[in-house]
């Protein structure tokens, strides 16, 4: 049995076995972006990792036992970020590029609390999960990292365009002048304007990424995403075609203000279990 104690830590650190030890006992089968540790493994050896993980957790105060060893104790930190990282019915994996930082992670939703779960490092087997507040805190936490500014002009139409063509330019932008991308996506779109206002916000762009919403069904889950791109005078949401067969993208100017409160009622987009 596990139940909770009263110690506090800010940052919670956990090797990946450590994180699916924790999650399996309080009944998560479903950790969103993390391989099971345990895959293809015998029942014996699982039992001994298990074990393993027990005795990690239990050194690094993680876990106590009580009751002459009978039960196992966590802290209610400990207990709130991995049953949230685990149970929650609302994800948002994010991925960030700016001049400060680059971050992907995972932000697990609730109406009350946001945990982020993030790798140490690209190449670590230890996360770090984090309380980063509600979701009303966290939405302005996210889009103060990801460097959306406030000057971006709100009445310039969206772009409709080629995924496969704008992926190409994108990726060779470095290599391209404004000039030149300007006149291949003014090509597609028939907008010499907004063609040269999303070519100069992909040369001189200080942030990048992506993120993308998933919603439990009840037996996997749903996901919509979208993309965007900013440089100092402007920011661009992207959204387009998830399907093989389909080949369109939609970029569309967007305000800060706007694109705060899009991330708002995403994030708090209630599940089919919460409505019931």
């Amino acid at each position: 049995m596990v139940t909770a104690n009263a110690s506090q830590k800010a940052v919670i650190t956990l090797e990946t076995k450590e994180l699916f030890f924790l999650a399996g006992i309080l009944g998560s089968d479903r950790l969103l972006g993390i391989d099971d540790p345990f895959r293809g493994y015998l029942s014996e050896e699982i039992a001994e990792e298990w074990e393993s993980a027990k005795n990690s957790l239990l050194s690094k105060g993680y876990l106590t036992q009580v009751n002459n060893g009978v039960e196992l104790e966590m802290s209610p930190q400990v207990f709130s970020q991995v049953a949230i990282a685990g149970l929650a019915e609302r994800a948002c994996w994010v991925r960030y590029t700016n001049e400060e930082e680059s971050f992907e992670g995972y932000l697990h939703v609730t109406d009350e609390k946001v945990v982020e779960v993030r790798k140490v490092y690209d190449s670590s087997r230890e996360y770090q999960l984090l309380e980063i507040g509600n979701v009303r805190q966290a939405s302005e936490v996210l889009v103060n990292r990801m460097r959306w500014n406030s000057k971006s002009p709100e009445n310039m139409p969206a772009l409709l365009l080629s995924r496969k063509q704008f992926n190409e330019l994108y990726e060779n932008s470095e290599h391209m002048s404004v000039e030149e991308i300007s006149t291949e996506l003014a090509e597609s779109t028939d907008d010499h304007e907004g063609a040269l206002a999303l070519a100069r916000c992909i040369k001189t762009r200080i942030s990048d990424g992506e993120l993308q919403l998933s919603v439990w069904s009840g037996t996997d889950w749903e996901t919509q995403g979208a993309a965007f791109i900013v440089n100092e005078s402007m920011n661009w949401l992207i959204r387009m075609s998830t399907k093989d067969d389909e080949d369109w993208l939609i970029a569309t100017p967007t305000t800060r203000e706007q694109f705060h409160t899009m991330l708002l009622l995403w994030l708090e987009r209630p599940s089919e279990a919460e409505e019931r």
